[in-house]
């Protein structure tokens, strides 16, 4: 094992003096997060904070109806599910909706009170920006329900008025229905977000991607190696020869280990990257560093030149990065996107980490970890067996 050792201090020495590994290890990731996460940092956004919604009501109809829609807008309000502010009419709060400051307002005019008693068709617009697809979805749906709410009322009332009751004793149920507390009450929650933030999610995923260039240095050195004429003498050495490919793992293993160490220090300090619990974020970065280097050995052992296994390493890189959701977010389900990211380290890589975030400590990250080493371990043992064919 001495010689491995020696083996990979010499090509530790040649690393640090060649500055493509800092550069691939470290700035380009730390770089690319950095400048997507100020262009798309909106798209990204912090996925695990709330949304807020603002409403704007006009109301110009002083009846039962308009006020009881009011007050059930007040006590969503209360609730903490949108705030909503008071405009006397309709142009006011189409400017407040222009200016961006409210999502949709509810305009209730004059004389629904009176078309509702009166049997006719009342109506009450829902003015929403172009800009708040979804908050206005939603301020459409609470009209909705709330004009569903009214024809039952009044459903009820004519039913009981065809039935013989008499209008007196409807009003008494009436008014003793409205004083009732409701039997079913929607209360707000808090779930746990087991999802990355924008930031840690951009510089975790380009972190793994560029990793994986790193891992690949161990094979391509064994490659540069032949090319140079210098593995005869090392195969002529009194060493085992299994030494020399343990050593060449060795050094991108290190290598892999300290660029990941630096980057994550670097990113929490400039631009706020959240990693989690230390010792669940080294665990993930082991046993992620040890699947790239399997991973990327193996890419580079059907290759028979340097130049030939920094291409089709590069294929693979690519090609995992992207089905794991490193350059776009993939959602977990049942489609066929989100089963082939099962296949990706990056994916694992990823989802660890989320997994880590909505709280906890090595328990969480344990299913990631052993199909990190598990990719580790199937990948490493077929590169190891093709290049030890190689310079035997």
């Amino acid at each position: 094992m001495g010689a491995a050792w020696d083996i990979a201090a010499k090509d530790l020495k040649l690393r640090v003096r060649d500055r493509s590994v800092f550069i691939f290890g470290v700035v380009a990731p730390l770089a690319l997060a950095f400048i997507l996460n100020l262009v798309f940092g909106a798209a990204f956004g912090d996925i695990g904070s709330p949304i807020e919604i603002r409403y704007g009501i006009v109301q110009l109809d002083e009846g039962d109806v308009g006020s009881a829609f009011h007050d059930v807008l007040a006590s969503v309000e209360d609730e903490g599910f949108f705030t909503l502010t008071v405009y006397d009419d309709r142009e006011a709060a189409v400017a407040a909706i222009n200016a961006e400051e409210i999502s949709a307002a509810f305009v209730i005019p004059v004389g629904v009170t009176a078309d509702v008693a009166a049997g006719r068709g009342a109506e009450m617009e829902v003015i929403g920006s172009v800009n708040a697809a979804t908050a206005s979805q939603i301020a459409r749906s609470v009209a909705e329900r709330f004009a569903q709410g009214v024809d039952t009322a009044t459903l009820a009332v004519l039913t009981a008025l065809e039935a013989g009751v008499s209008p007196a004793e409807v009003g008494r149920l009436s008014g003793a229905a409205a004083e009732m507390s409701q039997p079913v009450r929607l209360a707000p929650a808090t779930a746990v977000v087991r999802q990355l933030d924008g930031t840690t999610y951009l510089v975790a995923g380009f972190a793994m991607f560029f990793m994986f260039f790193v891992c690949g240095f161990g094979i391509t050195s064994l490659l540069e190696e032949f090319n140079a004429g210098t593995m005869a003498r090392l195969q002529a050495a009194p060493i085992p020869r299994w030494s020399v490919i343990v050593g060449k793992a060795i050094t991108s293993f290190l290598v892999a280990i300290v660029a990941m160490a630096i980057l994550i220090v670097v990113s929490s300090l400039l631009i706020g990257a959240n990693w989690g619990n230390p010792i669940a974020v080294a665990l993930l970065v082991i046993a992620g560093v040890l699947a790239g280097v399997g991973i990327m050995s193996l890419a580079g052992s059907f290759a028979s030149t340097a130049e030939q296994a920094g291409n089709i390493q590069a294929i693979v890189a690519v090609s995992l990065a992207m089905i794991g959701g490193v350059f776009f977010p993939i959602s977990e389900g049942f489609g066929l996107l989100s089963r082939l990211t099962l296949i990706s380290p990056h994916a694992w890589f990823l989802r660890g980490l989320g997994d880590l975030s909505g709280g906890g400590g090595v328990a969480v990250v344990l299913p990631a970890t052993l199909a990190l080493l598990a990719f580790a371990v199937v990948t490493g043992a077929i590169a190891g067996l093709l290049s030890r064919r190689a310079v035997a």
